[in-house]
């Protein structure tokens, strides 16, 4: 869930419509820094915080935004691990994941490494826990469109997405982008994309 649809207030409504979808099995929802990692950005900034420092005060912030919408969304649970999440979805709640606490477990154990930089924003950390877990499938919950024709590393440098999930998206189970903030909310699939022949 993008940070930039926190502060919208139909994001809770619009996200029980989309996870009440047929074809939603066990989802497992981790919540973007948005404003709240802008904070961060200022900090670091302002105290020459190290790029380690920044990554873990960013992830605390995308935990605080996962309060939120354990306050806001019904049936949702804090889980910092598969175990937890298992529980949850057994009990008919939604697992929201902290993830300061399921990556200071689970990076050492993984060959793929997440930077501890702002080069790996929540899109990175999400596409990181994806095949980590492993997951089936990716949704990125926007508040924009999908832009037609666009290659990751252009979403990217638009700043639409982060480098790193550009840079991992051929790794990545089926890929969809959702504008949550759209009348629709249709799934654009993104990875793979099948694209039409060269003449």
């Amino acid at each position: 869930l993008g940070g930039s649809l926190l502060d919208w207030p139909d994001t809770p409504s619009r996200l029980a419509e989309f996870l009440a979808r047929p074809g939603m099995h066990r989802p497992l929802l981790i919540v973007g820094g948005g404003p709240t990692a802008d904070i961060v950005r200022t900090w670091h900034r302002a105290h020459q915080l190290s790029e380690t420092q920044g990554h873990g005060l960013a992830l605390n912030a995308m935990g605080f935004n996962s309060g939120l919408l354990k306050t806001v969304l019904p049936k949702t649970l804090i889980v910092t691990s598969r175990t937890e999440a298992i529980a949850a979805w057994a009990s008919g709640h939604l697992p929201v994941l902290d993830c300061a606490a399921f990556l200071a477990h689970e990076e050492p154990a993984q060959h793929l490494r997440l930077p501890h930089t702002w080069d790996a924003t929540s899109d990175a950390i999400a596409a990181w826990v994806t095949l980590a877990w492993p997951a089936s499938r990716l949704t990125l919950l926007k508040s924009i469109d999908l832009p037609e024709h666009t290659a990751p590393a252009q979403l990217a440098a638009a700043g639409h997405v982060d480098g790193c999930l550009a840079d991992w998206i051929d790794r990545l189970p089926p890929t969809d982008w959702i504008n949550l903030r759209s009348a629709t909310t249709q799934p654009t699939r993104w990875c793979p994309r099948v694209e039409p022949p060269t003449p």
